[in-house]
């Protein structure tokens, strides 16, 4: 099985002239009813509605365990705690207007090694997809170096307004150490060239932004990718 890719230019960069960013290229994003589908197909002893049941119990078993502070792993997925933001002396305590609790969910190396399976293949795309060319920091005054958590971004570009015509879209904080996204939950300006944005919690760490939307009126997703990697201290 291959995954097409294609080349973006990369227009945040300054230090490397005319640099490219390898950006997925339609990918497909299966849902729950075609795995249903694929679960209970032709030989398979699994019926629809109990393969079903027991997705919902797997599910709802791991947020009840979350609800009462407890955490979850298995071969294939890990959910755990952080906490985000500043205790300025051992004497301080959680407030939730300076502190955040972060459910951090992760898939496991059974999981991620199947990317060693995927032959890519590269095509030349001439779909608009999001052009990242600025990210502007307000937490810091910086522009295209780093992020501060949960202050505002400023993101300029070309097609990068976010159509919600799938639950896929949207403004997304990749780490690089484990691949673990966050996706932004605020957008406040959300125009073709510039969305302000409130940047999510975020651990201390590097990480890429990744803007995920379609076109209008379609469920082809487009994936933009900053050429840089930002730091939130």
């Amino acid at each position: 099985m291959s995954l097409q890719y294609t080349l973006r230019e990369n227009k945040i960069t300054k230090d490397i002239p005319d640099d490219y960013v390898g950006v997925p290229h339609a990918v497909t994003i299966h849902t729950r009813e075609e795995m249903i589908l694929a679960m209970t197909g032709s030989g398979s002893i699994l019926k629809p509605t109990e393969s079903n049941a027991v997705i919902d119990a797997y599910w709802s078993q791991i947020a009840d365990w979350i609800g009462e502070g407890e955490g979850y792993a298995d071969e294939y997925i890990s959910v755990r705690f952080s906490i985000g933001g500043v205790f300025v002396t051992i004497d301080d305590r959680f407030d939730t207007a300076r502190h955040s609790l972060n459910v951090i969910t992760s898939l496991k190396q059974q999981m991620l090694s199947r990317g060693l399976d995927v032959t890519l293949q590269y095509i030349k795309a001439d779909d608009r997809s999001p052009e990242i060319e600025s990210v502007y920091d307000w937490g810091s005054d910086t522009e295209n170096k780093q992020i501060t958590s949960g202050q505002a971004l400023e993101i300029k570009g070309e097609y990068l307004k976010i159509h919600d015509n799938t639950e896929e879209e949207g403004v997304f904080f990749v780490s690089q150490s484990g691949g673990t996204e966050i996706k932004a939950e605020r957008i406040r300006i959300n125009q073709p060239q510039t969305l302000s944005l409130m940047a999510p919690t975020l651990e201390a760490g590097d990480y890429r932004i990744e803007i995920r939307n379609t076109a209008y009126k379609t469920k082809t997703l487009r994936t933009g990718i900053t050429g840089v990697v930002f730091t939130v201290g």
